[in-house]
C-alpha cells in the first residue's frame, strides 16, 4: 500500500495540473504519467521486496524439560504444584520403593557377611601356617633318622639295618608329602583371604551402590531453575517412564550463555540477500502497547542455517516421490537483540514479524536510492503493528 501511495505522485501531480487548466481527465491525457506510475510500482515494489526480505513465521524459541520417572511405580507423594519454582536437587515427587529399599537391604547383609568371613579366613591362614610348621618339624626329625641310616649304610656298619633303612627313606617321603599338603593349604588359605574375599566384597560393595542408586531414582528431583507446567500427576497414579508422556514440564530459566532470540524463517529467494550481521526489525504480538513504545525493536541476523529444512531425507521402506517436496522449506535465521535490555521484552514462544535491511549496497546514488526505499518497510512494519494493536488480530498474515 504504502509502494503504491508513494510512486502515485507523478499521477496525482499530473491530475492535478490538468484540473488547474481546467481540461478534461482522460485516459489519453493521463496515460504517460500512468504509465510512470506504474513502472515506478514495478521498480519499487522489486528493489524493496528483494533488498529487504520479511518473514511472518518468527517466533522467541525456548525449551521444555519433561520429568518422567526411571523406575516405573505408584506414586507416593507429590511435592510441587503447577507453577512452583524448582531449584536443582529439589523434590518433585516420589514412587513407591519398597523393592528397592529391599535390594538395599540384602546388598547390606550380604557384604557385612562377606566382611565378617575375612575373620574366619585370617584364623585359617594362621591355621595352615600352624600346621606347616608342624609338618616341617617332623619332615626335620625324619630327615635326621633317614641320615643316621644313610650313614650308617654308607660305613657299612654293623649296627646298619635295611629294614630300619627303608622305614626311614619312607617316613621322610610321607614327611614331605605332607609339608607339600600343608604348604597348599596355606597358599589356597592366603589366596582366599588375599584376593577371593577381596573380589566379593568389591562385588557386593557395587551391588549396595547399585541397589541405592535405584533406591535413589524412586525420589525425582530437578536439574535446573525453572518453574513447573502442565502437572498431571496425582498420587497413586503409575509414574509414566516415557518421555512422550511426562509427568510434568519443567520450564528452565534461561541462564547468560543462552540470551533470548528469535527464530524466524525466510523465503528461499532472499538466501541471497541474507548475511550474518544483517540489521533487522523485529515485532511481536505480546509487544504490543497503547503507547506503542518497544513495539518494534531492532535486531540482526546471529546465524543462518545453511540447509532447508523441508529437503531432508529419511529412510523408509519405499523409494522417494518428489512431490512429496512440493512444499518448499524456509530459510531458518537467528536473529539477536542489538540492546540486551530488550530481551525481557521477548515472552517465550511469542509470534513475531521480521523485516530485515539489506546494508552491503556500497556507496553509489543507487545504493543511496534502495537505501531510502528501506523507510517504506520500516514504515509498513510500523503500520502493520499499529493495525494490529486496533483490530485485535495479531500480526498473524501473510505476503509482503
Amino acid at each position: 500500500m504504502i509502494e503504491l501511495t508513494v510512486t502515485s505522485i507523478p499521477f496525482v501531480l499530473r491530475v492535478l495540473y490538468l484540473r488547474w487548466k481546467g481540461m478534461p481527465v482522460t485516459l489519453y491525457n493521463v496515460h504517460i504519467a500512468l504509465f510512470v506510475w506504474l513502472a515506478l510500482a514495478f521498480i519499487v515494489f522489486f528493489t524493496v521486496f528483494y533488498y529487504y526480505p520479511k518473514s511472518y513465521t518468527g517466533f522467541v524459541p525456548f525449551r521444555t524439560v519433561p520429568v518422567v520417572s526411571e523406575n516405573g511405580g505408584t506414586v507416593t507423594s507429590i511435592g510441587v504444584d503447577n507453577g512452583s519454582r524448582v531449584k536443582p536437587g529439589q523434590v518433585l515427587f516420589t514412587v513407591d520403593n519398597t523393592t528397592e529399599k529391599a535390594a538395599v537391604k540384602t546388598a547390606e547383609l550380604r557384604l557385612v557377611e562377606i566382611n565378617k568371613s575375612f575373620a574366619s579366613a585370617e584364623a585359617e591362614v594362621h591355621s595352615a601356617e600352624a600346621s606347616v610348621d608342624r609338618e616341617k618339624a617332623e619332615l626335620g626329625q625324619a630327615n635326621e633318622v633317614f641320615a643316621d641310616q644313610d650313614e650308617l649304610r654308607k660305613r657299612k656298619s654293623p649296627a646298619y639295618n635295611e629294614r630300619r633303612f627303608q622305614s626311614a627313606v619312607a617316613d621322610k617321603a610321607a614327611a614331605e608329602a605332607k609339608v607339600a599338603q600343608a604348604e597348599a593349604l596355606l597358599d589356597e588359605a592366603k589366596l582366599q583371604l588375599d584376593e577371593v574375599l577381596p573380589a566379593k566384597r568389591d562385588s557386593a560393595t557395587a551391588e549396595l551402590e547399585q541397589a541405592k542408586v535405584e533406591l535413589e531414582k524412586t525420589t525425582i528431583r530437578s536439574y535446573v531453575d525453572g518453574v513447573i507446567d502442565q502437572l498431571t500427576l496425582h498420587v497413586g497414579a503409575r509414574a509414566a517412564q516415557i518421555a512422550t508422556n511426562p509427568a510434568m514440564l519443567i520450564i528452565p530459566d534461561r541462564d547468560e550463555a543462552h540470551d533470548k532470540r528469535v527464530f524466524a524463517g525466510f523465503a528461499q529467494v532472499a538466501r541471497s540477500v541474507l548475511y550474518v550481521g544483517m540489521p533487522a526489525e523485529v515485532a511481536c504480538d505480546t509487544n504490543f502497547n497503547v503507547a506503542m513504545k518497544n513495539a518494534v525493536l531492532p535486531a540482526r541476523i546471529k546465524a543462518i542455517q545453511p540447509e532447508i529444512a523441508a529437503g531432508q531425507l529419511a529412510p523408509t521402506g519405499r523409494l522417494l516421490e518428489p512431490s512429496e517436496f512440493s512444499k518448499r522449506g524456509e530459510v531458518a535465521v537467528l536473529l539477536e537483540m542489538v540492546y540486551p535490555e530488550h530481551q525481557a521484552l521477548l515472552v517465550n514462544g511469542s509470534g513475531c514479524i521480521v523485516q530485515a535491511y539489506d546494508r552491503n549496497l556500497g556507496h553509489g546514488v543507487g545504493a543511496h536510492i534502495i537505501s531510502a526505499l528501506g523507510i517504506i518497510k520500516a514504515w509498513g512494519l510500523r503500520i502493520k503493528v499499529w493495525i494490529a494493536l486496533v483490530t485485535g488480530v495479531g500480526l498473524a498474515g501473510g505476503g509482503h
